[in-house]
C-alpha cells in the first residue's frame, strides 16, 4: 500500500538514544507489539536478541530458519509461512542473513501491510561470500560441490553445498515496498556499512539509522524501540 517518507532526503540518520530514554518516551505504546524475528544463519531460535525484545513486553514469534534449509530461499519461505499462518504483525525483525530473509518475504508479499526493522542485514550476500573466501576458495567449492564454515563457538563445521551460494543470487537486493528501518553498526566487519546505504539509496523511504556498534549490534538493541515507534506511525 502507498506510504509516505519516513523522513526526507536520502541521508542516513545518525541517532542514539539510552536504553532508559527510550523506554521513557515510547515504552507504554509499545507493550502489546507483536513481531516476528530471523535470527543470523549462525544464530538460532534461542538468541539474545528475540529475548531482549520479550523483556521490552513485546509477543515475539521467533522464526526458525533453518527449518527448509540453510540457504536464502529456504530461509526466506520459512518467514513467508510465519507472515501467512501468524499473522499479522506490527513489525517484521530480522538479523544478518535472517534480515536480508525477511526483506525477501517481504517483498513477495507488496499487498500486505507489513514493516520492517533489518538489523546489519546481509544486502549482497553472494559478494560478501565471494570476498572472504577468495578466488582460490569459491572455485574450489564450485568444483567439488561443498564448502566446511566454521561458525564462531560451534563444535563442528557446516558443510554446505554449491547450491547453498546459487541459489543466494537473485535474492541479493530484494526490493523494499513497505515501510523499512535499517540499523547498521559503523564498526560492522561482517556486513559492511556500505550495502545498507546503497540499500538505502536505492529505496528512499527507508531509514538507515548507524549506530557505533558491531555487527551484532548488542550495544544498541534500545534503538529498536524508537525505530518500532517510528515505523508502526508511519
Amino acid at each position: 500500500m502507498p506510504f509516505r517518507p519516513l523522513f526526507g532526503g536520502t541521508s542516513p540518520v545518525v541517532w542514539r538514544c539510552s536504553e532508559r530514554e527510550e523506554t521513557k518516551r515510547f515504552g507504554p505504546l509499545l507493550r502489546t507489539m507483536k513481531v516476528t524475528f530471523a535470527h543470523g544463519l549462525w544464530s538460532s531460535t534461542d538468541s539474545s536478541k528475540a529475548a531482549w525484545m520479550r523483556a521490552q513486553g513485546w509477543e515475539v514469534v521467533v522464526v526458525d530458519m533453518r527449518k527448509f534449509g540453510w540457504d536464502q530461499m529456504s530461509q526466506t519461505r520459512a518467514v513467508l509461512e510465519v507472515i501467512d499462518e501468524h499473522g499479522p504483525f506490527d513489525l517484521l525483525v530480522g538479523s544478518s542473513f535472517g534480515g536480508l530473509a525477511t526483506a525477501n518475504a517481504a517483498a513477495q508479499r507488496p499487498h500486505l501491510d507489513l514493516r520492517l526493522v533489518l538489523l546489519a542485514p546481509a544486502f549482497g550476500y553472494p559478494e560478501l561470500v565471494a570476498s572472504t573466501l577468495g578466488k582460490d576458495a569459491m572455485l574450489a567449492w564450485e568444483t567439488n560441490d561443498e564448502h566446511a564454515f566454521h561458525p564462531p563457538g560451534w563444535d563442528e563445521p557446516v558443510i554446505l553445498p554449491w547450491s547453498f551460494f546459487e541459489r543466494s543470487r537473485p535474492l541479493a537486493w530484494p526490493a523494499l515496498p513497505h515501510p523499512t528501518a535499517i540499523l547498521h553498526g559503523s564498526a560492522d566487519d561482517v556486513v559492511p556499512l556500505a550495502n545498507s546505504q546503497r540499500a538505502q539509496a536505492a529505496h528512499p523511504h527507508t531509514v538507515l539509522r548507524v549506530v557505533e556498534d558491531g555487527h551484532r549490534l548488542h550495544e544498541s538493541l534500545s534503538e529498536l524501540v524508537s525505530l518500532a515507534h517510528l515505523l508502526t506511525m508511519a
